[in-house]
C-alpha cells in the first residue's frame, strides 16, 4: 500500500451464504445465531475465533455509545463538555485553582486522570465547570459559555446518574462535586442568564476523600435535562480544608446513556499508556478505510443484528460527506473522530452547524489542538474504499442515497485526481494538509488504481453509465504499467512526476489485491511467490508477512489474511489455512491483545519504508482482513474468494 505521511495506514456485493454460526453480543451471555446451511464452525476453534473477531468490532463501535462519557481520558473519543470553566474568589486568585486532564500518573483506567489543585490563600475557593462551550467561525478551541449563547445545549434526557471516581492526594480532601445549574443562582436556582442550563444544580454534596479510588455516583433522574452547558464540575474552599493547599484527582466520568443507534464510526486503533507519538496522533482516530472494511464484514454476515451496524457506519459516511466543517464538493476525509459523529450544539466552525468530527489531540501542555495533516487529508483509496463500501450496502439492502453517494465519491476523483499528463494514466494520491488551502498530491500509487478500478466497475453495472467503465479502464491502464513482469511483482507506484516508477519499497498488499480484483491474469500469482521469497516474516512466536520488503522485523497481520485470502482465491487452500491460524495465534498472544481482535503487527515499530510504522496495537482492518478472509469473501466484488 502506497502512502506518505506518519503513521497512517491507507490504503459489487453479492453476498455469499456461509455455513458460520456467528455469536451476536449483547455485553450479557452470548446467544448463537446460525447462517443458512447448517451450524459450520459453531464449537470448533476456528468458529470460537472468527466469533471472537467479531465481538472486538462490536465492543469498539458500542465502546463510546454504552454511555455518554464526560471524561475517559485525554483526548478520548467518546468525551464531552471539554471545555473547563474556571471559577474563583476572590479576584486576583485565579491562578490558585488549577486542572490537568492529562495527568499520567496514577489513572484509574487508561493511559491519563484529571489533577486538581486548590491553593489556600485566605478565605479563597475555586473549582472548574466542566461546560459544553461554544466554536465558532476560524476558532480551533472552544471558549467557555456561561448561559450567554443561544442553542448550545446537549440534549442528556434519559440519563438518570452521572458515575465518577475521585482520590484525594493525602486523604481528607473536601470537595464538591455537581453538575447543571451554569446561569442560575446556585442557591434558588433561579435563572439570571439568558439562556442557562435547563436544571438548576444537582449536588452530590460535600465529599471528604481518602487516597483511594472511590466511585461516587449522582442521581439526576429527576433533573430537567434537555439543555445542559455544565456536564459536571468541582468546588473547594480553603476554610473547608483547614487552609491547606489541596491536590484531587477525577477519572472515567461517565452518564448511563445509550446511544446505541446512532451512526457511528469505529476507532481504528486502541491505543495503550506510552510515550509513543502514535499512542497520542492515534487516540481517536478512525480511518475510513477500517470503517468500510468493517462494513462489509458485518454485511457479511447477513445477520439482522450485524448488517444493522453496517448501516450505521453506511449512514455516517453519507452524512460525514455533506457536512464537512470546510468543503462542499463530495469528498472524504481520510479519517474522523470515533464516538459521536457530529460535533455538539454551539460548535459551529466556518458558521457550519451539525457538522462532523475531525480527528486530533489536545495537548495540555501548551494547550492547543492539534490535527494530523495525513488525517484531515483525503486519499484516493480511501475514496475508493468508501465506495466499495456503500455499493456493497446498496446491493444488499439498498438505499438510492448510496449509489449516489458512491456516484459523487467517483466523480470528486475523477475531477481533483485523474492524471491525464502522463502516459501512465491512473489517479494521483489525493489531498493533505488543513484547509483551507490543501497540498495536491501528485504521485500515484498502484494500490489506490487497483481499488478505483473495482469501485468504477461497480458504479458502470449498476448505472450502465460507460463513463464509469472508462475510468476503471483508465485506473487499469496505470495498474498493468506498475507489473513487473521480469521479477514478478508489482510496484508501488510513481514519484511526484506521475511518471518515475518509485522502486525503493515494494509493499505486500498491491500484491494480493491485484489477484482479487483481476484475478489470475498476466501470471499475477507471481506476485504472492515474490511475497514468500522477499516479505515472509518469523518473528515474536508467529509466521506471516511483513508490510513491505523494507523491514522484515515483525508479521504485519492486516497483510497476512490478504494473502491468506489471495491463497484461497488460487485455490491454494492449505496456505490459506496455515497462514490463518498464525493469525489465530496472535489473536490469543499477541502483545496488547483482549483475545478477540487482532493487532497490526506482532511487535512494536515494524517500518514501512514510507516514513512511517506499525505497533502491536489492536486494529479494525486487521481483524475485519481476518474474518473476511476466514469467511472467504472479496470485499472488492463481493463474491466468493475461489
Amino acid at each position: 500500500m502506497f502512502t506518505r505521511g506518519r503513521f497512517l495506514k491507507l490504503p459489487g456485493f453479492c453476498l455469499v451464504m456461509l455455513c458460520l454460526s456467528i455469536v451476536v453480543f449483547d455485553y450479557g451471555s452470548p446467544r448463537v445465531i446460525h447462517a443458512a446451511g447448517g451450524t459450520g464452525y459453531a464449537g470448533s476453534d476456528a468458529g470460537r475465533s472468527i466469533v471472537n473477531a467479531f465481538k472486538h468490532l462490536i465492543w469498539v463501535m458500542d465502546k463510546f455509545h454504552k454511555k455518554l462519557d464526560v471524561y475517559t481520558d485525554l483526548s478520548a473519543g467518546g468525551n464531552h463538555f471539554v471545555m473547563f470553566g474556571k471559577m474563583s474568589d476572590p479576584p486576583g486568585a485565579e491562578d490558585n485553582v488549577t486542572i490537568n486532564p492529562g495527568w499520567r500518573v496514577g489513572a484509574h483506567s487508561g493511559a491519563t486522570c484529571i489533577r486538581n489543585t486548590l491553593l489556600a490563600e485566605g478565605d479563597n475557593w475555586g473549582g472548574f465547570y466542566f461546560l459544553n462551550g461554544v466554536l465558532e467561525g476560524q476558532e480551533t478551541q472552544p471558549k467557555a459559555n456561561w448561559g450567554e449563547y443561544a442553542d448550545a445545549g446537549v440534549n442528556l434526557t434519559g440519563a438518570t446518574m452521572i458515575t465518577f471516581w475521585v482520590k484525594g492526594d493525602e486523604g481528607g480532601e473536601n470537595v464538591e462535586f455537581f453538575a447543571f445549574g451554569v446561569g442560575r443562582d446556585p442557591v434558588t436556582g433561579a435563572p439570571f442568564m439568558p439562556n442557562p442550563d435547563s436544571s438548576p444544580k444537582v449536588s452530590a454534596g460535600l465529599l471528604s476523600l481518602t487516597t483511594d479510588w472511590q466511585e461516587i455516583t449522582l442521581a439526576v433522574s429527576s433533573a430537567d435535562l434537555s439543555y445542559v452547558l455544565g456536564g459536571f464540575g468541582w468546588v473547594a474552599a480553603s476554610n473547608m480544608n483547614g487552609y491547606e493547599d489541596i491536590t484531587f484527582y477525577l477519572d472515567d466520568i461517565q452518564y448511563d446513556k445509550a446511544r446505541l443507534n446512532q451512526p457511528r464510526f469505529l476507532l481504528s486503533y486502541e491505543t495503550i499508556p506510552s510515550e509513543l507519538d502514535f499512542d497520542k496522533v492515534m487516540k481517536n482516530c478512525s480511518f475510513v478505510y477500517d470503517d468500510s472494511l468493517a462494513l462489509i464484514a458485518f454485511l457479511a454476515t447477513r445477520r439482522p443484528q450485524l448488517v444493522a451496524r453496517a448501516g450505521l457506519i453506511a449512514e455516517a459516511l453519507v452524512y460525514a460527506a455533506q457536512n464537512d466543517r470546510s468543503f462542499s464538493d463530495d469528498r472524504l476525509r481520510n479519517a474522523y473522530q470515533a464516538g459521536d459523529l457530529i460535533l455538539p450544539p454551539g460548535w459551529i466552525p466556518n458558521g457550519r452547524a451539525n457538522t462532523v468530527r475531525m480527528p486530533g489531540w489536545w495537548d495540555f501542555e501548551s494547550d492547543n489542538w492539534f490535527e494530523d495533516p495525513i488525517q484531515v487529508g483525503t486519499y484516493t483509496g480511501n475514496i475508493a474504499w468508501a465506495m466499495l463500501a456503500l455499493l456493497s450496502y446498496y446491493e444488499e439492502q439498498g438505499g438510492q442515497q448510496y449509489l449516489t453517494a458512491s456516484e459523487r465519491f467517483g466523480e470528486w476523483v475523477e475531477r481533483e485526481c485523474k492524471n491525464t499528463a502522463t502516459p501512465l494514466k491512473g489517479y494521483m494520491g489525493g489531498y493533505e494538509g488543513w484547509e483551507p488551502v490543501q497540498t495536491k498530491l501528485t504521485w500515484i500509487s498502484t494500490e489506490h488504481n487497483i481499488d478505483l478500478y473495482a469501485a468504477f466497475m461497480r458504479l458502470f453495472n449498476h448505472t450502465g453509465d460507460v463513463k464509469w467503465r472508462d475510468r476503471a479502464l483508465h485506473a487499469k491502464h496505470f495498474v498493468e504499467s506498475m507489473w513487473n513482469a521480469e521479477a514478478g511483482h508489482f510496484w508501488t507506484g510513481t514519484l511526484d512526476d506521475c511518471a518515475t516508477i518509485n522502486t525503493s519499497v515494494i509493499p505486500v498488499d498491491v500484491q494480493a489485491w491485484a489477484l482479487m480484483v483481476f484475478g489470475d491474469v498476466n501470471d499475477y500469482s507471481r506476485g504472492i511467490e515474490w511475497v514468500e521469497a522477499n516479505c515472509s516474516v518469523n518473528a515474536d512466536g508467529v509466521r506471516g508477512f511483513s508490510f513491505s520488503d523494507y523491514d522484515a522485523s515483525h508479521v504485519w497481520f492486516e497483510g497476512t489474511a490478504q494473502v491468506a485470502g489471495a491463497y484461497k482465491l488460487l485455490g491454494n487452500t492449505s496456505s490459506a489455512a496455515t497462514y490463518l491460524r498464525e493469525i489465530e495465534k496472535a489473536q490469543k498472544y499477541a502483545p496488547n491483545g483482549n483475545r478477540l481482535g487482532i493487532v497490526a503487527s506482532s511487535g512494536d515499530g515494524l517500518e514501512t519504508g514510507f516514513g512511517w510504522a506499525y505497533y502491536s496495537r489492536l486494529h479494525v482492518g486487521a481483524t475485519a482482513w481476518y474474518i473476511l478472509a476466514k469467511m472467504g469473501i472479496n470485499p472488492f466484488w463481493g463474491t466468493a474468494l475461489k
